[in-house]
């Protein structure tokens, strides 16, 4: 149904976001997806929101499109000014290679944040561009669908850490700090993982094919530690 999302945020003239308790009504706002203007939705009723001021528009902005574009692009909004202010971002998530809880800070060496990246053969919802070069680490927004297949395939091929965002409602445009912070899942090749040493160790593996040798490994994972870094 048409509006089953309530709009809660808006941009305005400067391209901010704004919340609806925030909105003044001598202001322009506008649709996050189609730029079309929005007008205040302030009954005694519903909870107030933002709506379009042409209740014809054919936008796909109102239910999943509204709340995937407009998290991702609060969250590339907010890991920016995180760069600008070199505040680091600590981020918590369940390994998929030793299972155990690491952590660390998600934009160590990140110089930019790009959204819709091309990447050629997928462009990803969002990218952390490191200074190094590197290849980027890529921010999946799921709200009901799970992440393009060529995006997942790319991650794989060139040993992209994916990072995986679930939205659950409306609510969670208003918890974007804390949703980064404990992102539903990341995945990396197994060399990626801070124990990767202890872990091939553990389960009698030889550290074949991965490109980089058993002296790299060690001066990576100590490095790494000794940086606390993603």
């Amino acid at each position: 149904m048409k509006d089953a999302v309530l709009n809660i945020y808006a941009k305005n003239s400067n391209g901010k976001y704004t919340h609806i308790s925030n909105a003044s009504p001598d202001m322009d706002y506008y649709c996050p997806v189609c730029n079309e203007k929005f007008i205040f939705k302030q009954g005694s009723i519903r909870q107030h929101h933002f709506a379009h001021s042409n209740s014809f528009s054919n936008c796909s902005g109102t239910g999943e499109g509204y709340l995937h574009k407009t998290f991702k692009n609060m969250l590339s909004e907010y890991l920016k000014n995180n760069i600008n202010s070199q505040i680091p971002t600590f981020i918590k998530w369940k390994c998929n290679i030793c299972t155990a809880e690491h952590n660390g800070n998600l934009l160590h060496d990140i110089i930019d944040v790009k959204t819709e990246y091309n990447l050629t053969e997928c462009r990803p919802d969002i990218a952390l561009i490191p200074k190094n070069g590197n290849m980027p680490i890529i921010i999946e927004i799921i709200d009901k669908h799970e992440p393009e297949k060529n995006v997942i395939d790319y991650c794989e091929k060139n040993k992209i850490v994916l990072i995986k965002i679930k939205l659950n409602s409306i609510n969670d445009l208003e918890d974007i700090e804390n949703k980064i912070k404990h992102p539903t899942d990341v995945i990396y090749a197994a060399e990626g993982c801070p124990n990767y040493r202890q872990y091939i160790l553990s389960q009698n593996i030889r550290p074949v094919n991965i490109g980089v040798s058993e002296q790299a490994i060690r001066r990576k994972i100590s490095r790494e530690r000794s940086h606390n870094r993603f």
